[in-house]
C-alpha cells in the first residue's frame, strides 16, 4: 500500500478524525476533505508548518537514528498529539504530508484510522516528473486530474508539449495549419503512420496529432493550467520541439523546411536566418505563458540532415550542435535552462551491433555501393554547453551511455521512463542520475494513459523515487502491491458503492498495440460484452473491451534480462528487462491476479439497481478472433 512506502516510521496505535475546519489553501483543503471523520475521533485538526522545525528535526534524527538532512520535497507527519501536524520546507512537502494522512485512512482495516506517531520521508532523487501532450480545449479537467495524481504520487515536475497546440498571437497561421494538419492526419486511424512509414524512402518523425486533441488552448487557458501546477507546487516544463518534429512550425512556413520535396516536412534548415526569427518568436510567446525556469527544446529523431543547399556539406554534429547551442544562449540571455532529448549525441550502437541516435547509419546496395543515409551527429556532445540537461531515452539500449553524459558533468535525467524495465536504478542513480520521467505520446484520457503503460509507470516508479530499499530482485513482491495500489485507486468510488466483483479471462491473443499516432478504436478492440439481467427483465450491459478491461490468460509475470536473444521473448537485444505489455496494458482498471498458471483480471462494475436480484450474467462474445471469454465469477456486493 502507498501508506506503508515511508523512509522512516514509528507508529503507536491509531486514531480517527473529528470533523475539522479545512485550510484556506485550496490544494491542501481538496486532499483532506476526502478523509473520513467521525463525532467521536480524536484527531482535532491539521496544521501546517513552514519550514520544518528544527526541534522536531531534531527529535526525528534521535527516534529514528539517523544524521539524515532534509533534502527538497522532504516532509515530517507528526500525528502524536490531537492536532496532526504537517511540516515541510515547500508547498509540494506540504501537499505531500497531506496525501501522507489521506493514504494511511484509506489503507488501514476500517477505511478511516490514521496511525498515530511520527512519518519523515525523503526522496531519493529531485527530479520525478512526467510528460505529457496538451489537453484539448474541451478536456481541461483530465489535465487536473492528472496533475493530482503526480502529486499524489510525490511527484514534482510535468513536462508540457506545446508544439501547435498553444494559441501563437504573433503567428496565428501556426494554428490554423496545425488544425488542418492534424485533421489530416486523424482522418482515419493509420494516416498518420501511412505518412510516417509508408510515403517517402527517408525517415520521418513521429506525428503528433493527438496534441491538443488536435486543436489549441488560448494562451488564457494554459496559463490557468500552469496556475494550476503552481499552487500546487508542481514545475512545469514546457516542450517546445526545435530542429526536428518542427511540423507545426514548417506546415505554415515550408520555405524553412530541410526538405522542399516533403509535403508534410519535421525537420527545418537550420542554416537560414529567417527560421530562428520564427524559433525566438514561437519560444518568446511561450515564455511569456509559462514564466518557466527550463524550457525543453527537443531535437530528437533528426534525420534529415545537411539535405538543402545552405546545409549541404555541412558536418552533421556542427549543424546539430550549432542550432542547439544558439536557442540555449537566446534562453540564456533570460534565465532559462535548455533541456533537450539527447539521443543525437550518443554513438548509440546496441549489444547487437545496430546503429542507432546520433551514430552513423550506411547502407549497402545490391551493385556494392555504400550510402550514408544518415550522418554523424554524436561528436556534438562536445560542442554543445556543459550546463543543459540530457533528457536520456537511450537508457535501455546500453547502460554505458549513461557515462557519455556523467564524465562531461552533463545533467542526466532519463526520459521515456518505464520502471518494469529499468535495469540496476541504485547503481545508475548513484553515478549521478536526477530521476526520469515516463512519456505519454497520446492523448489525457485514462484509457490510453493505462494502455499505454504510464499508470504502472507511475506507481513503480513512485516506488523508485522514494523506497531506500528498492532492490531489483523483490520485483515480483512490487508488482503484485502495485497492481492492487493502481486497482484500488481507479475503482475506489465503485466499491465504496453498490458493485459487482467480475473475475475473468479469456483464450483471445492480439497483438499489443502502443497508441501513439494512432487512436484508440473501442469498437476494433471489443470482444464481447456482458449481459447482467434483473428480476425485472432490465439488462446491464458490460462492454469487454480487449487490452482494457480483459486479456488473454497466458500473460508472463516474470521479467527477463533482454541483452541477450531469446527464442522464448522474440525481442531485440537491449541492456534492460523485458515484460509482458500485455499485463501492464491491462492493469488500472482491472486488477491482474494469477490462478495457477493462468492470469485473471478483476473488474468492479457499478451497480445501478442494488434493490433489485441479479437472475443471469450471460457471456456474448461479438469478435471473430479465435478463443473464448471466460466468465470465473461474480460477486454482487
Amino acid at each position: 500500500m502507498l501508506s506503508a512506502l515511508h523512509t522512516f516510521r514509528i507508529t503507536d496505535g491509531s486514531a480517527v478524525f473529528a470533523p475539522f475546519t479545512l485550510p484556506d489553501n485550496e490544494a491542501l483543503a481538496a486532499v483532506l476533505a476526502q478523509i473520513p471523520t467521525s463525532p467521536e475521533g480524536f484527531f482535532r485538526g491539521v496544521e501546517f508548518v513552514s519550514p520544518i522545525p528544527e526541534i522536531l528535526l531534531a527529535e526525528a534524527r534521535a527516534l529514528f537514528g539517523t544524521d539524515r538532512t532534509p533534502v527538497e520535497d522532504s516532509y515530517l507527519v507528526d500525528t502524536r498529539g490531537s492536532i496532526a501536524r504537517v511540516c515541510a520546507d515547500n508547498m509540494r512537502g506540504l501537499i505531500y504530508g497531506a496525501y501522507a494522512l489521506l493514504q494511511d485512512a484509506r489503507d488501514s482495516g476500517d477505511g478511516r484510522s490514521v496511525g498515530r506517531g511520527l512519518i519523515w520521508d525523503l526522496p531519493r532523487c529531485p527530479f520525478r516528473g512526467l510528460k505529457v501532450y496538451m489537453p484539448a480545449p474541451d478536456d481541461l479537467d483530465s489535465f487536473r486530474r492528472t496533475v493530482d495524481l503526480l502529486l499524489s504520487l510525490r511527484y514534482n515536475t510535468i513536462i508540457l508539449e506545446v508544439g501547435g497546440a498553444m494559441e501563437y498571437k504573433s503567428h496565428p497561421e501556426i494554428n490554423s495549419a496545425w488544425i488542418d494538419y492534424c485533421r489530416e492526419m486523424n482522418r482515419y486511424p493509420d494516416r498518420a503512420d501511412e505518412i510516417q512509414n509508408k510515403t517517402y524512402p527517408w525517415a520521418k518523425n513521429s506525428i503528433h496529432f493527438e496534441n491538443g486533441g488536435g486543436r489549441f488552448l488560448t494562451q488564457d487557458a494554459v496559463r490557468g493550467l500552469v496556475k494550476y501546477c503552481r499552487d500546487r507546487g508542481m514545475e512545469v516544463i514546457p516542450e517546445c520541439p526545435t530542429l526536428s518534429h518542427a511540423d507545426y512550425l514548417l506546415m505554415p512556413h515550408p520555405e524553412l523546411a530541410e526538405r522542399d520535396n516533403d509535403a508534410w516536412p519535421d525537420a527545418y534548415c537550420p542554416s537560414n536566418p529567417d527560421t530562428y526569427k520564427l524559433v525566438f518568436d514561437v519560444l518568446g510567446e511561450v515564455i511569456d505563458v509559462f514564466r518557466p525556469e527550463v524550457v525543453h527544446i527537443g531535437h530528437d529523431e533528426y534525420y534529415s540532415i545537411g539535405v538543402c543547399p545552405r546545409c549541404k556539406g555541412k558536418p552533421a554534429e556542427k549543424l546539430f550542435a550549432d542550432d542547439l547551442t544558439k536557442i540555449h544562449d537566446w534562453l540564456a540571455e533570460r534565465g532559462i535552462r535548455t533541456m533537450f532529448w539527447a539521443e543525437k549525441v550518443l554513438d548509440a550502437i546496441g549489444l547487437n551491433g545496430e546503429h542507432f541516435g546520433g551514430s552513423e547509419q550506411r547502407v549497402r546496395h545490391e551493385d556494392g555501393s555504400v550510402e550514408i543515409v544518415r550522418p554523424a551527429t554524436w561528436r556534438a556532445i562536445d560542442l554543445i554547453p556543459r550546463d543543459v540537461i540530457a533528457h536520456h531515452w537511450y537508457w535501455s539500449i546500453a547502460e554505458y551511455f549513461d557515462d557519455e553524459f556523467n564524465k562531461r558533468g552533463i545533467t542526466l535525467r532519463y526520459g521515456n521512463f518505464a520502471p518494469v524495465n529499468f535495469l540496476d536504478w541504485n547503481r545508475r542513480l548513484t553515478q549521478g542520475a536526477e530521476g526520469g520521467a515516463p512519456s505519454h505520446w497520446s492523448s489525457l484520457e485514462d484509457a490510453t494513459l493505462q494502455r499505454n503503460g504510464v499508470f504502472l509507470s507511475l506507481f513503480m516508479g513512485r516506488r523508485m523515487f522514494w523506497d531506500e530499499a528498492w532492490d531489483d530482485a523483490r520485483f515480483p513482491e512490487y508488482i503484485d502491491d502495485v497492481f492492487e495500489e493502481m486497482y484500488l485507486t481507479c475503482n475506489r468510488k465503485t466499491l465504496e458503492g453498490p458493485h459487482f466483483l467480475i473475475e475473468h479471462a479469456s483464450t483471445i491473443e492480439r497483438p499489443y498495440q502502443y497508441l501513439s499516432s494512432v487512436p484508440m478504436q473501442v469498437e476494433r478492440d471489443t470482444v464481447g460484452r456482458y449481459e447482467v439481467e434483473y428480476e425485472d427483465g432490465e439488462i446491464l450491459t458490460v462492454p469487454l473491451v480487449y487490452g482494457l478491461n480483459i486479456s488473454g490468460k497466458s500473460r508472463v509475470w516474470e521479467r527477463h534480462y533482454q541483452g541477450g536473444l531469446s527464442e522464448n521473448i522474440g525481442l531485440a537485444e537491449r541492456d534492460t528487462w523485458s515484460f509482458d505489455s500485455k499485463l501492464a496494458e491491462v492493469s488500472w482498471t482491472t486488477l491482474p491476479f494469477r490462478r495457477g498458471k493462468d492470469t485473471w483480471f478483476r473488474l468492479a462494475v457499478p451497480d445501478p439497481h442494488p434493490e433489485k436480484r441479479v437472475t443471469a450474467i450471460r457471456v456474448i462474445k461479438t469478435c471473430e478472433d479465435e478463443g473464448d471469454i471466460l466468465l470465473g465469477g461474480y460477486v454482487h456486493s
